[in-house]
């Protein structure tokens, strides 16, 4: 048993989410090549509102260009797959079942009401960010999901079928592992 998922599944301080959500807008800046919002000494919701604001604008500006969009994409993915893996690293995840349990303490912790499996069936009921993202933020944005994912469970691609923010009820996707990570 991995007693620090089991300690973070009941409980996770307000102190570790907000250095979380300020870590990952210091990488999400990184990967737009931006300045990180200022988050500091605002309540976590107000933070996370901040947050998902910054990402919907960067994103809405690099979208316009496929090169750009291709490029952000890119170095998204790699900042949060370096999350990952640190996260991995500090949560002594050791099999998928432990990185999909992680997967749902590190999403609850954004307002994210996610399930994940370890065969790699991701379901999003509820997403704190689709009041903020049109479906063009959410398809960029995925590439960091995609990161975090890869960094915490192995390589592997990502794919939605469907999104809240093309009016579905809900986020479906599937994590596709590597052939490394089989």
């Amino acid at each position: 048993m991995n007693l620090r998922l089991a300690l973070a599944s009941i409980h996770l301080p307000a102190a570790l989410r907000r250095r979380g959500l300020e870590e990952l807008a210091r990488r999400t800046a990184r990967a737009f090549e931006a300045e990180a919002p200022d988050l500091a000494g605002r309540p976590l919701g107000d933070a996370l509102r901040r947050y998902a604001l910054f990402t919907k604008e960067r994103a809405d500006l690099v979208a316009a260009s496929p090169d750009g969009a291709a490029r952000a994409s890119a170095r998204l993915r790699s900042e949060a797959q370096e999350m990952g893996a640190a996260l991995r690293r500090q949560l002594h995840v050791s099999s998928r079942s432990e990185a999909a349990r992680a997967v749902r303490i590190l999403y609850r912790a954004l307002g994210v009401d996610l399930e994940a499996t370890s065969g790699g069936s991701i379901t999003v009921r509820a997403c704190s960010f689709s009041t903020s993202y049109t479906c063009r933020t959410c398809e960029l944005m995925a590439a960091m999901d995609e990161g975090l994912f890869a960094g915490l469970i192995g390589e592997g691609h990502l794919a939605f079928t469907s999104r809240i923010t093309d009016g579905a009820g809900r986020c479906l996707a599937t994590f596709t592992f590597g052939s490394a990570n089989r």
